[in-house]
């Protein structure tokens, strides 16, 4: 009695099935992924992602973050007061973001005020803007130091100049006696606000919307979706196959019953 070989058509289905369940399991992962971060981005406002600072320090460092080298402090209590670069740090809390490298920060009658090079940031004392004043204004321009004697006091590449009580006209004036020009405190440690600093700059919201992309692969994220594109229809297509391949012999089972 000879044995009869199986057909292409069996032999066929049988590679198929082992590799429809993988694929299968691959995709399913990847999906379930993609799903549980595109849910996660939905509602990042609802869960304060968009808010939410990353603190690993190798997911900073893979996304090129670097600590500033730049800080000065202007007062360590009851609130740290704080600089770097074109920012101004309240505590935890960003309170400015400058045009241009910030020269100074001061208290005044109740406010904070900063400089740059060109204008001048008044900051209500919890750190929310409420003016900004340039040479439209009547603002001195080249702005070099601020300085704080009754009045306030800029020194520019002009002069000396002094605001009014009310910070609204700028007049040339000679001091009659010196100025103390507002100077960053020493002997201060700036390696936790650079940390601090550091990590305001990437939120979770970037990272989970990197990885639902894939743009936080760098190159490879684009092939991976494709991967992951790719391994759907495949799967579909075999499924859809060994479905079409299984019915006949489903529906002679039932007509021999």
């Amino acid at each position: 009695m000879t044995r009869k070989h199986p057909s292409f058509r069996v032999k066929l289905l049988r590679q198929l099935r082992p590799w429809h369940r993988r694929i299968g399991i691959f995709s399913t992962l990847l999906v379930i992924f993609i799903a549980v971060s595109g849910v996660l981005i939905n509602h990042s406002n609802a869960l304060s992602l968009d808010t939410a600072q990353v603190k690993q320090r190798w997911l900073l460092d893979y996304y090129g973050i670097k600590a500033p080298t730049e800080i000065s402090f202007y007062q360590q209590s009851p609130k740290k007061l704080i600089s770097a670069g074109n920012q101004v740090w309240l505590d935890n809390q960003l309170i400015l973001e400058a045009n241009s490298l910030v020269l100074a920060v001061t208290r005044y009658n109740n406010m904070l005020v900063a400089i740059d090079a060109s204008h001048l940031y008044l900051m209500s004392s919890s750190g929310e803007l409420l003016e900004t004043q340039d040479s439209a204004t009547g603002l001195p321009s080249h702005i070099q130091a601020l300085g704080l004697q009754q009045n306030l006091w800029l020194k520019t590449q002009a002069g000396v100049f002094v605001a009014d009580s009310d910070l609204i006209d700028w007049s040339p004036a000679q001091p009659l006696a010196a100025i103390p020009w507002i100077t960053p405190l020493e002997g201060t440690d700036n390696s936790e606000a650079a940390e601090q600093i550091r990590s305001s700059r990437l939120h979770w919201e970037r990272v989970l919307l990197d990885l639902h992309s894939g743009r936080f692969f760098g190159n490879l994220g684009p092939w991976l979706m494709d991967l992951v594109a790719l391994a759907l229809i495949i799967m579909s297509l075999t499924g859809c196959y060994i479905w079409l391949q299984q019915k006949p012999a489903k529906v002679k089972r039932r007509k021999k019953q």
